[in-house]
């Protein structure tokens, strides 16, 4: 169970520690705009500054990063809004950041 827990802890860190600086940086923001119909503002201000705090947080780092995952399918469910490797990546990561809770529940 300790090496599962590691292995999905490294690789969300992998995914959501370079997430917020490519948000503040605008890289990525076109596809947050896209996903989630959320202005610029929203992710500079509210996401971004999350990324940070979350990874190394254990438990409540992987349900803020469940809930967060949550977030953009629900957005991206939206009709005009749908896009496929949106809708992968984000069922994806919510996957390792609910399977590392449960793991972390289970310890």
């Amino acid at each position: 169970m300790t090496t599962a827990v590691w292995i999905l802890s490294l690789l969300l860190v992998a995914e959501f520690v370079p997430a917020p600086v490519n948000l503040w940086t605008g890289r990525n923001l076109p596809l947050f705009q896209r996903f989630t119909g959320f202005a610029p503002e929203v992710a500079t201000r509210v996401f971004a500054p999350v990324g940070p705090t979350v990874p190394a947080a254990g438990l409540a780092g992987a349900a803020v990063l469940a809930a967060g995952c949550a977030v953009y399918l629900l957005r991206l469910a939206v009709p005009g809004r749908r896009d496929a490797s949106g809708i992968f990546a984000f069922l994806l990561f919510g996957a390792w950041a609910v399977a590392l809770l449960v793991l972390q529940l289970l310890r």
